[in-house]
């Protein structure tokens, strides 16, 4: 039963007010503050087929039935999870290495149901489950943090101008099916095959939709049903070129609009390996730096670059977060960062050129923290590349001075 105590590691899926409040004019700000908790429930495991890969010697979760109905539920490992949408679905990507290896990237459609607390039978109170099915399992080989890609900009090489004589923004459409970013350096976008989950979720209401008063699964699927897609992927051990430390990215690669551009947050740690060491037992010291990607125009003369290959446009210098903890004994927390930092929540609320970036990042494996960053200042932040450029050719490794 999903009540019963986790083994391991868990994710806990809360619902927050929304960034109304980021507004300079909201006159309920104190009433309305953002980001407060609503309500909270851990990610559930729902047992319907056989869950992990032969790759691992072996090691699988069994379906089973539930004898009240349905299949039992129960907690997982869902390590580094992420949201994106695809298709006006909420979707859930994570790693769970000892069923799956550490090379894959797993994501799974996330379903929720109400939970009735009185004896009416009348739902209340905020409480609700929330849970991933076995038989929706889709695989993505192989990357460090792989970003999805559900919408991008559908435009040629002329640019078109607006009635008040400005940049009109790029038209943005569903990308024509899912796509992941493997790897920031060298930029490698590949395709997702989904395999019969896209079908299975059609017998399922939009989350745009949901009848607040149904509760429960009406669709029931088979138990021998087992869809794990994967990707066409190449691995860049093969390729032989230089490639930077570079790794990482926010689970949904934000549109902007103006530009046709995705913007993506990716992050360095020092050692790249991920041995043990006095400061953590993986990585640490972790520096950030904000990246765009977007398709390379075909020629010069314009047409259509919906099937023309994503580049890297613009990057940020490297950059921390600054400590939020106060030492014992001191006033303020210090000027420095913390040793782990690991960023992977990012949105845009407004304009992406006067509104505001929405970033969330976690601090020492322990804590989580939001902050806002004008997007005029993300704008600033972010230059631009030469073309072909990529991280390896901007970023070098810093070097002590020898005295």
């Amino acid at each position: 039963a999903y009540n019963d105590p986790p083994d391991g590691k868990r994710t806990i899926i809360a619902v927050m007010t929304p960034p109304t409040s980021l507004e300079e004019d909201d006159t309920q700000q104190q009433q309305h503050r953002p980001f407060q908790i609503l309500g909270q429930t851990t990610l559930l495991l729902e047992r319907n087929v056989k869950y992990g890969t032969k790759r691992q010697r072996g090691k699988f979760i069994e379906a089973q039935s539930n004898p009240q109905g349905g299949y039992t539920r129960i907690h997982q490992e869902f390590d580094d999870p992420r949201f994106f949408f695809h298709e006006g679905r909420l979707w859930v990507l994570y790693r769970n290495g000892p069923l799956f290896g550490y090379q894959d990237q797993i994501h799974n459609p996330v379903h929720f149901e109400r939970v009735s607390n009185n004896e009416e039978g009348e739902v209340g109170g905020g409480e609700f489950v929330a849970y991933v099915k076995a038989s929706e399992t889709v695989r993505v080989c192989c990357g460090r943090n792989i970003g999805l890609i559900s919408e991008e900009a559908r435009v040629g090489n002329d640019v078109s101008v607006n009635s008040d004589g400005g940049k009109a923004e790029a038209e943005w459409l569903p990308s024509g099916g899912l796509k992941a970013l493997t790897w920031v350096d060298p930029v490698t976008v590949v395709d997702v095959d989904l395999g019969d989950v896209t079908n299975m979720l059609q017998n399922r209401r939009q989350l745009s939709a949901v009848d607040e008063e149904v509760v429960g699964d009406e669709v029931v699927m088979q138990a021998d049903v087992d869809v794990r897609g994967t990707s066409t992927h190449r691995r860049l051990g093969s390729a032989k070129k230089p490639k930077s430390n570079i790794h990482g990215t926010n689970g949904y690669l934000v549109p902007l609009p103006s530009s046709g551009e995705l913007l993506g947050i990716a992050h360095f740690h020092r050692p790249e390996h991920r041995k043990e060491s006095n400061y953590a037992l993986h990585g640490h010291h972790y520096t950030h730096a904000f990246f765009t990607i977007a398709r390379q125009h075909q020629s010069d003369s314009g047409g259509d670059v919906g099937n023309a290959s994503f580049k890297l446009k613009r990057i940020s210098n490297e950059f921390l977060f600054r400590a939020l903890s106060v030492p014992i004994g001191e006033k303020e927390s210090p000027n420095d960062g913390d040793v782990i930092q690991f960023a992977s929540g990012l949105d845009v609320y407004g304009s992406d050129f006067d509104g505001k970036l929405v970033l969330s990042y976690g601090i020492n494996d322990c804590e989580g923290a939001v902050l806002t960053i004008s997007m005029k200042k993300l704008q600033q932040m972010l230059i631009e590349v030469e073309p072909g450029q990529e991280v390896v050719d901007l970023m070098r490794k810093a070097k002590s001075e020898e005295r």
